[in-house]
């Protein structure tokens, strides 16, 4: 096995890349039928990534550095409690509905810039204060106070399974009568998928103007996980769950 067909999100963007040159060269007509085809063979080929021993040391790897670097840091170990639609990736280019995957570790993930972005949304619900806001998280002009890593799978026997929206609408389409529902098939991260991740920060600098926000940023943290990560929340999509009761956090000061 090449070291190409190991890697399975670039040898199936190649595959399918592949098979649309050959049917233009030869002449084929790249009607609908044909390209749906094509994405669910490219589909059935992606659904069948497992863990990855590269990610599983990776975090290993991180955890012991954060051990000695003098930060405190939460340890979330999460469970999708539902499937999970996140973030983007060239697997946007087969499927159409995007979702992270890292390309080095080839495994799909998400982002600590995501989950930053989703805990931010939150802590600023819960405390009003931008300033506050922008020390944590950062601004356009200075960096945040508290560092948020990628999330990697570390648990579930299947990563992935295969989801279905079905678009109504198209061009053609001017009344009800006209709606012809086509459905697209997609992947999604799937229900049961554990995932760890760390946030890490110095215990002083979420003491802010006699104001200590440890206790926020945790409140954010929760409450983001309870009303779910990642697109399409509202219809049920991207609700996590706590592998544990309650939050790890490794601090000497605390």
């Amino acid at each position: 096995m090449s070291d190409e067909e190991k890697h399975v999100l670039l040898s199936t963007l190649k595959f399918y890349m592949d098979e649309i040159k050959n049917n233009v060269k030869n002449g084929r007509n790249l009607d609908s039928e044909t390209l749906k085809n094509l994405r669910e063979t490219a589909v059935r080929r992606l659904l069948n990534t497992k863990l990855k021993e590269v990610s599983q040391n990776y975090l290993k790897d991180l955890e012991e550095a954060l051990k000695v670097s003098g930060l405190c840091y939460f340890k979330l170990k999460l469970r999708t409690e539902q499937n999970l639609i996140i973030g983007w990736s060239p697997i946007y280019f087969i499927t159409e509905v995007p979702l992270s995957w890292d390309i080095l570790l080839d495994v799909p993930y998400i982002p600590g810039s995501t989950v930053k972005g989703i805990i931010r949304s939150f802590f600023e619900e819960i405390n009003k204060n931008i300033n506050f806001s922008n020390a944590i998280f950062g601004s356009k002009n200075d960096a945040g106070r508290v560092v948020f890593f990628d999330a990697y799978p570390t648990g579930g026997e299947r990563l992935l399974a295969i989801d279905i929206i079905n678009p109504h609408y198209n061009r053609g389409t001017k009344t009800e009568y006209d709606v012809q529902p086509i459905p697209v098939k997609f992947l999604a991260i799937r229900k049961g998928v554990e995932f760890t991740s760390y946030i890490a920060f110095y215990r002083n600098d979420l003491k802010i103007d006699g104001n200590d926000l440890l206790q926020d940023l945790l409140k954010a943290i929760l409450f983001s996980i309870k009303m779910g990560w990642g697109r399409m929340t509202a219809r049920g999509y991207g609700e996590l769950g706590l592998v544990s009761s309650e939050v790890e956090i490794s601090c000497q000061n605390y």
